[in-house]
């Protein structure tokens, strides 16, 4: 069940819609069989038409979906309205003698529309809570007009004894709803919209066009004439109101007329083809899906078209198809996008972390230095007194054996002084082998990136099903209160002080998961001998790979601690490669078969970080 809150009115009130529907069976549809009226002479006085734009839904699809609104949502009662965020949509929920009916106003910027649907039929694939909006609930929808010949619908609403208006803007990405009074003043903007309050509603401005309806040769002839070096089909795509470029191409070819000197029987051809496209968007019939470029629909099998159109029962239906599968489409190539971009950054990341790797390496190489004072400190060993700051000896490494100044802490004794300086010379020492190791397997990381990118530009589809783990790995964890979450994932990762890489599984079928879905055939798998515990993965950058001993010890102590045995002072892991265990069949969670295993004592150590 989902909770309502009230929808605050005013100036802030925005719409942030998130919705994906899926497409319906079936449809209401009816003819044009009433005359569209004007809801007040204000909102005619005060309209004009927006500038030409090649829109998914124009002015007489607009025409359809009034008379379908009319005949099936007059007398109807408003039961609820939602909103949502990401996909900037609402709907607005009627229950009227046939059932359920949805209203869907769809403002995404890649598949917007206006269309009604059963309530029944929508399928919503988000997780996003839904908002209601203008507080509507219980009010009976009275009438259903468009302005003009334009992409602007009013519904008539009477809640009691108080009569609103709700102002639909069905311009694709642009568009809005408005709540306006009796008067017409502006109660409420759904999409982030400033007004004053009190104001009156203003459609938005635009260039003016001649009305297909009724066409007649002398009104065609006065527009062609007004523009004698430009083609027919031009001229009607940009001045004739509802026609976009296809309706228009698709008028030029009905009348088989030439795009340029038309006779005057051309006109005429012309001027009626023109008025009968208009007037089938009036009709009830069947919506006709095309894909050719761009996805449009018509309520007519355009023959100007080769391609084979998809058939839909109604128009709106087919409205409702092409924002759903427009989007998809979107969505697909910004997942591709994002995707690319996000093994591109992590490229990035490995690169920069490369050049830290060397230049630290070029200054911890300096430690042999400190074996030699150690050295020098032991051969003058009977001039070292304690509470001594620095001594001067000879350095017989150089020829003519300079004196050199050797620091010394006046704290520590003369044998405490030579070991501090064979201390801090085998720190060093493994501090370097430590940070040349992590060179390699970031050199090894970066080559299987670059090998992962270039696999993803060149066929996208076959190398995302090859490197799926890697990249649901590489994907960033987010808040639960986002909306968007990343799966989660069944393991954590943790980073040896190598710089290496371990899945440590989760639990029973987060381990199997771990194990046969997340690592490859050639890295190494861990767990504790006869104990219960989590799986463990070496992540390996390339097949060639091999784990050293230090790193085997360091993931078969962190495989020791996610285990019963974390108490234990020293624990038996058993580890072999991930292709020599296999699941049994019908086996419960976790439990697994293994060969060609070798184990290795440890004591439980608990990693450092959990990423």
């Amino acid at each position: 069940m989902v909770e309502h809150l009230p929808f605050k009115q005013g100036v802030d009130g925005s719409i942030p819609s998130t919705l994906t529907f899926m497409t319906t069976k079936w449809l209401f549809w009816s003819d044009h069989s009433r005359h569209c009226e004007h809801v007040s002479n204000s909102l005619l006085e005060s309209h004009h038409t927006f500038p030409y734009i090649r829109p998914m839904q124009t002015a007489l699809h607009i025409k359809s979906l009034v008379a379908e609104l009319r005949h099936h949502l007059i007398g109807g009662k408003i039961i609820s309205t939602e909103f949502y965020k990401k996909e900037r949509a609402a709907y607005l929920f009627v229950k009227t003698g046939k059932g359920r009916l949805a209203l869907g106003f769809v403002y995404h910027p890649h598949g917007a529309g206006v269309f009604l649907v059963p309530a029944s039929k929508i399928r919503l694939e988000t997780r996003e809570k839904p908002w209601p909006f203008f507080e509507l609930n219980a009010g009976t929808i009275d009438d259903v007009v468009q302005i003009g010949l334009d992409r602007i619908l009013t519904i008539k609403i009477s809640q009691g004894k108080k009569e609103i208006l709700l102002v639909a803007e069905a311009l694709g990405p642009n568009g809005n709803l408005w709540l306006l009074n009796s008067d017409n003043e502006v109660q409420a903007s759904l999409r982030r919209r400033t007004f004053e309050t009190g104001a009156r509603y203003s459609p938005p401005k635009g260039l003016e066009g001649l009305s297909p309806l009724g066409m007649t040769a002398d009104q065609l002839k006065e527009l062609l004439g007004n523009h004698p070096e430009t083609p027919a089909q031009f001229v009607i795509e940009k001045h004739v109101l509802g026609f976009n470029r296809t309706l228009a191409s698709e008028a030029v070819h009905r009348a088989g007329v030439a795009r340029e000197g038309l006779s005057g029987d051309d006109v005429v051809s012309l001027a009626t083809t023109i008025s009968d496209l208009a007037d089938r968007f009036g009709e009830a019939g069947t919506g006709y899906y095309y894909t050719g470029g761009r996805i449009e629909v018509y309520p007519i099998k355009l023959a100007g078209w080769e391609e084979q159109p998809e058939k839909f029962k109604t128009l709106s239906l087919a409205v409702a198809a092409m924002c759903t599968r427009r989007q998809s489409q979107t969505e697909e190539v910004d997942e591709r996008k994002t995707t690319i971009q996000m093994v591109k950054r992590a490229i990035k990341r490995l690169r920069t972390r490369l050049k830290k790797i060397d230049a630290d390496i070029a200054e911890a190489s300096d430690f042999d230095h400190y074996r030699r004072q150690g050295e020098l400190l032991q051969i003058s060993f009977d001039q070292l007194k304690r509470g001594m700051a620095e001594i001067a000896v000879k350095d017989v490494y150089v020829e003519g054996e300079p004196s050199v100044d050797i620091t010394l802490n006046p704290a520590l004794s003369p044998a405490e002084n030579v070991e501090m300086y064979f201390r801090r010379y085998r720190k060093g020492r493994e501090g370097l082998d430590i940070m040349k190791r992590r060179g390699e397997i970031s050199t090894a990381e970066l080559g299987a990136l670059e090998e992962m990118f270039s696999d993803l530009e060149n066929n996208y589809e076959a190398a995302f099903a090859q490197y799926e783990a890697e990249l649901s790995a590489l994907r960033p964890r987010t808040s639960e209160r986002s909306d968007t979450v990343s799966p989660r994932l069944p393991f954590r990762s943790y980073t040896l002080s190598t710089g290496l890489t371990i899945y440590v599984g989760r639990d029973g079928s987060d381990n199997d998961r771990t194990t046969f879905e997340y690592a490859r055939p050639w890295e190494i798998w861990m767990h504790v001998q006869q104990c219960p515990g989590s799986h463990v993965v070496i992540k390996a950058p390339n097949k060639s790979f091999e784990p050293s001993k230090r790193e085997i010890e360091e993931a078969a102590a962190i495989t020791a601690w996610f285990s019963k045995a974390r108490n234990n002072s020293s624990v038996p892991v058993a580890y072999t490669l991930r292709k020599y265990v296999r699941k049994p069949r019908k086996a419960k969670p976790g439990l697994v078969m293994v060969e060609r295993e070798k184990s290795i004592m440890v004591v439980p150590t608990k990693p450092n970080k959990d990423q």
